[in-house]
């Protein structure tokens, strides 16, 4: 533990991961602070050396540092800053040039694109752009990666979430860097191909893929291996992909630190004859950092590839180091180069759960270790597989329930079976995959390999059948996960010296933990809100108070209210749901009526109400204004266009405040 306390680029880390956290825009402070800084610690160097609490002081001007460092990344890291970004070209219809640098995995409705946006009316641009090409297009699988095309369209933004609790798609793409899309039908034509090296390993991992296709192997070996080889998952069907998350192994499907780590060990053990020359270390590492980077390159270098290599790359250069070595080390430096070089890393689902697993095993494999004797090397291969999987679910588990609300208790047979022969699964898939490039015509490996695959899948969908061991539905807040992972290093913290001492500093965090904990709950009881979401044909409003929601809605809810009502429900852990078909209620001393057929409303007596409608009523709304002098009126997306276009004129006629759900999105009060 004071190892890594003293380690200097895990004090600036918690620095960078302040100044992520409560980012900074004022560029004189960005560019002050770290100069300061720096002067300070050069002054008080032989001051700070001479005295006893030398180290806390440098320990909070190291931490200053990265809080300054990790702002003027994020300042470089803004494309939005760049005068020839194309940003200032929304919603203009413009003449554009664009490449190919990316293709998405393909919805129902459209083929997708990431492409760079090189020229825009004659001038030069920078930036990236959602390309969205409409399946019913005749042109659209003559597109690929590198395609340069010249189009007429528009710049057009992406839409926030048209509800609360809906996936927020538009922060996702941002923190790519991707700010707009471009639709495109039969308003492009390609005019060349990019040539880049990039562009041109994406074009020999498409060849690669119809290889594939076109070999005698089955459909989801097909799809298995195009996802833990090359990165796509196109070819991972629905069926498949819930076995692997309903059996806890959903990590497998896609290239992670997992697969990273296989490589590696397999990539240490090909090349350790290289240590017997001379200066054999140094080209030992080169050479294993080099093929790690060349498997990112190839793989098509997704976030996750990223983040996995560059931490075993780090690893590799450990093994430059003579003596006794922290492990940690390794991941807390690949942690930092990658938020300097990326801050929204830090938001990254993936990137969370990765750093979480592997500080986990970490931390906890050497005491678990200590305990558990196996004499056999085999024995002891299955039992820390299990000992491993173990500790990785402790240390993902408060992010798997704050994401995705469900813990597949069976999570620890699949693993056992599923990693134990994960290696057999990729070395055979490398094989097969050299052999289908080299040679042509089939023989026994991919008819063996194939049906392997069969029954790994076979298995694995056979473990996701047990529904009843999935616990789902749990909701876990960020305040709890901090609460979480505090109680996990005070048991590390004991296990591994237990004294007075530490007992004390471990009860002194849980306390402080518990009370923030009962000041969040006492915050959430006080909350109330109402919501009138934005779902086009249908109208759902909804009163939260403390832990019971109020709905108000037509009898059955369409799917996607539902799962917005679920989402609802688990974020603000609300325990009773109710059904009310009431026209009026009060909300914060505002009244509300709730316009959804045909009467005549306008008779009403009480006044300045709230009018809320819904489902296209039949009203004449100028006598009811005129009669009921309501404070606002609320038009629901349930509406028809054309009669939401005549109410805004009748409202801005009598200058009454309206508010369209439809254009402004959902309404919520709080």
């Amino acid at each position: 533990m004071n190892l890594l306390i003293s380690y200097i680029p895990f004090q600036v880390l918690l620095g960078v991961l302040i100044g992520i956290l409560y980012p900074v825009q004022n560029i004189y402070v960005i560019c002050v602070l770290p100069l300061v800084t720096l002067i300070m610690m050069f002054l008080l160097h032989r001051y700070l050396m001479s005295k006893s609490f030398s180290h806390q002081l440098f320990f909070l001007l190291l931490m200053l540092f990265g809080m300054s460092v990790s702002w003027f990344s994020q300042v470089l890291q803004d494309d939005l800053k760049d005068e020839n970004h194309y940003i200032k070209y929304l919603n203009q219809q413009v003449h554009t040039k664009i490449t190919l640098v990316k293709q998405l995995t393909d919805t129902n409705t459209y083929q997708r694109f990431y492409a760079s946006v090189n020229v825009v009316n004659d001038t030069l641009t920078e930036g990236k752009i959602l390309i969205e090409i409409p399946v019913k297009t005749s042109k659209v699988s003559e597109l690929q990666v590198g395609d340069i095309l010249f189009c007429k369209s528009n710049f057009k933004r992406i839409n926030p979430p048209s509800s609360p609790y809906d996936f927020d798609y538009k922060t996702y793409l941002a923190r790519q860097d991707i700010y707009a899309k471009i639709k495109l039908e039969h308003n492009y034509i390609k005019i060349g191909n990019n040539t880049s090296c990039l562009i041109k390993l994406q074009k020999l991992r498409n060849k690669v893929n119809t290889v594939l296709e076109s070999s005698s192997l089955s459909a989801n070996t097909i799809g298995l291996m195009k996802a833990m080889l090359l990165g796509d998952k196109n070819g991972v069907t629905d069926e498949m992909l819930t076995s692997f998350t309903n059996s806890g192994v959903v990590h497998i499907i896609a290239i992670s630190g997992m697969h990273v780590g296989v490589l590696y060990f397999m990539l240490l053990y090909t090349f350790v004859f290289i240590k017997r020359f001379k200066y054999g270390n140094y080209v030992y590492v080169i050479v294993v950092i080099l093929c790690l980077w060349s498997f990112a390159v190839f793989s098509g270098m997704s976030s996750s590839v990223i983040r996995s290599v560059t931490m075993f790359s780090f690893f590799t250069l450990t093994k430059l180091k003579s003596g006794k070595r922290l492990v940690l080390e390794a991941i807390i430096t690949s942690m930092l180069v990658l938020l300097l070089y990326d801050s929204n890393y830090l938001f990254n689902v993936g990137f969370q759960l990765s750093y979480s697993a592997v500080i986990s095993i970490v931390v906890f494999y050497p005491l678990f270790s200590k305990w558990i004797k196996v004499k056999y090397k085999i024995a002891k291969y299955f039992v820390d597989v299990l000992v491993v999987s173990v500790i990785a679910q402790l240390g993902v588990l408060p992010f798997a329930l704050y994401y995705f609300h469900q813990v597949p208790l069976q999570f620890l047979f699949t693993n056992f079976f599923a990693v134990s022969l994960l290696p057999v699964v990729l070395y055979g898939g490398i094989i097969v995959l050299f052999k289908l490039l080299l040679f042509k015509n089939q023989c026994f490996i991919e008819s063996l390999y194939n049906d392997f695959i069969t029954y790994y899948l076979e298995v694995v969908q056979y473990f996701s059948s047990f529904s009843n061991w999935i616990l789902k539905d749990v909701s876990f807040s960020k305040m709890e996960i901090i609460y979480y992972y505090v109680f996990l290093f005070c048991v590390w913290y004991l296990v591994d010296s237990f004294n007075y001492k530490r007992i004390k500093h471990s009860l002194f965090l849980i306390i402080i933990c518990q009370l923030l904990l009962l000041f969040e709950m006492y915050k959430e009881n006080k909350v109330s809100e109402l919501l009138i979401y934005n779902s086009i044909g249908q109208n759902m409003i909804t009163v939260r108070h403390q832990n019971t929601i109020t709905i108000f809605a037509k009898d059955s809810l369409t799917a996607k209210d539902s799962v917005l009502l679920k989402a609802n429900q688990l974020k603000n852990k609300l325990k009773e749901i109710n059904y009310s078909s009431k026209e009026v209620f009060t909300f914060k001393n505002d009244n509300y009526l709730v316009i959804n057929k045909n009467k005549p409303y306008y008779l009403l007596k009480q006044k300045e109400l709230i009018l809320i409608i819904v489902d296209n009523p039949r009203i004449n709304l100028e006598r009811l204004i005129t009669s009921l002098k309501p404070k606002q009126i609320i038009i629901a997306s349930s509406n028809y266009k054309n009669n939401q276009l005549k109410w805004k004129s009748t409202c801005k006629k009598l200058q009454v405040p309206i508010y369209c759900v439809t254009e402004l999105g959902a309404f919520i009060k709080n």
